[in-house]
């Protein structure tokens, strides 16, 4: 098999040669000469991945396993400076980048073909791994941790001037491990500046709706959108996590749009209470509204620690004595390794233990005994733009974080 693939793309080299030489379009690529590698020390695998411009193959820089993404020369000889240009912005980008929620840079080549090379992530991309547990959903705390991955990741390039413009599962890449996200295809991205950019750019069902035009726009007309753009793709990612769904899965990529444009939103049916302030913040029509990154992941950050501290403190219950009807006592007795005190443990008005499954619900949608004021039947609820702020301090206060 590998004999094959590396064939084919000998074959793909000797074509893109044969282009070259019959047509120099006279573009000069402006790339830093430190980032560039020798072609010849590549050695091309098999392939897994391929879009619409480009194909992944695994492989090998220098006895290291790597990813090699080659882009495809474009079909019109008039459009070949136009692909170069998003090469050259793509690895301009992603070489300026260092996260560890961020696939890392190695080095690019332009000749014989125009190769950008990264660390190989064995652990398959996130829609694949969805994918593979369907009809089952990731553990809640699993969801929330890869969200964390991606936000930070996020937080990392809006800080440095970056949209991704293409945030989606199937460009979430997971470690070998499969314990970590990092953010890959820089494709598209380009810096946050105030100017117009061309609409409609990313992948139809998780585009912010300020992309999208009901009406039909001329050839070539671009609007104007910022960073919130990738926050309200997020928002979608997010829901995809924790539902394991494919949005407006029912429609057409182009209706999907066009429902998202009209603010038609995926279904919250089922969808963690706790979660509605944060992901319906992410989505909203307004991109003001939305939150920054650096909020969306101090949110993250203090629902997992609380989760982490849950079942910290429920991992060393051994045993919960059911008390006799006739006993004067109206709780269970809790026998625990370490203090008989054991503080932290969410108890209903009945007197049970809540037990590990339904612990992330229990704690967040009864605050403590009172009531959410972010569910749907609260008496009162805050206004969209500070909804999200509301949730971080009423969580602070009554968890103590």
């Amino acid at each position: 098999m590998m004999i094959i693939v590396q064939i084919t793309y000998l074959l793909y080299l000797l074509t893109f040669d044969n282009v070259a030489a019959d047509f120099d379009d006279g573009f000069v690529f402006d790339i830093d000469p430190s980032l560039l590698v020798d072609h010849d020390k590549l050695t091309i695998g098999d392939m897994i991945g391929e879009g619409s411009h480009s194909i992944v193959y695994k492989g090998w820089y220098e006895d290291h396993p790597v990813a090699i993404k080659v882009i495809l020369p474009e079909r019109t000889r008039d459009a070949t400076p136009e692909c170069k240009a998003k090469f050259q912005r793509e690895v301009n980008l992603i070489s300026r980048i260092k996260h560890k929620n961020i696939v890392k840079f190695i080095g690019a080549s332009v000749e014989p073909s125009m190769v950008i090379i990264t660390e190989l992530l064995e652990g398959g991309s996130l829609q694949k791994n969805l994918n593979s547990i369907y009809p089952m959903t990731l553990d809640l705390e699993q969801s929330l941790s890869f969200a964390l991955d991606i936000s930070q990741a996020m937080e990392c390039l809006h800080a440095n001037g970056i949209i991704h413009r293409d945030l989606k599962p199937s460009n979430l890449l997971l470690t070998k491990d499969k314990k970590l996200v990092k953010l890959a295809d820089f494709g598209i991205a380009r810096e946050d500046i105030c100017d117009e950019m061309t609409c409609e750019a990313g992948s139809y069902r998780y585009m912010a709706p300020e992309l999208f035009s009901k009406d039909p726009l001329p050839k070539g007309v671009k609007k104007f959108y910022d960073r919130k753009a990738d926050v309200y793709s997020f928002a979608i990612v997010l829901w995809s996590l924790i539902k394991n769904q494919i949005p407006f899965k029912e429609r057409e990529n182009l209706m999907a749009a066009y429902d998202t444009a009209n603010n038609k939103r995926p279904s919250l049916d089922e969808f963690p209470q706790h979660l509605l302030p944060l992901v319906q913040s992410c989505w909203a029509e307004d991109p003001k509204q939305r939150p920054e990154f650096t909020e969306i992941t101090e949110t993250l950050t203090m629902f997992l620690q609380h989760c982490y501290s849950t079942r910290t403190t429920l991992a060393s219950i051994t045993e919960i004595e059911e008390i006799d009807s006739n006993s004067e006592e109206s709780c269970p007795k809790i026998r625990a390794k370490g203090p008989k005190s054991v503080k932290n443990i969410s108890i209903h008005d009945h007197g049970t233990i809540i037990k590990p499954k339904d612990r992330i619900k229990c704690e967040f949608e009864s605050l403590r005994g009172e009531q959410n004021p972010y569910s749907d039947t609260a008496e009162s609820k805050p206004k969209k733009k500070s909804k999200l702020k509301s949730l971080l301090k009423c969580f602070r206060c009554s968890f103590g974080i």
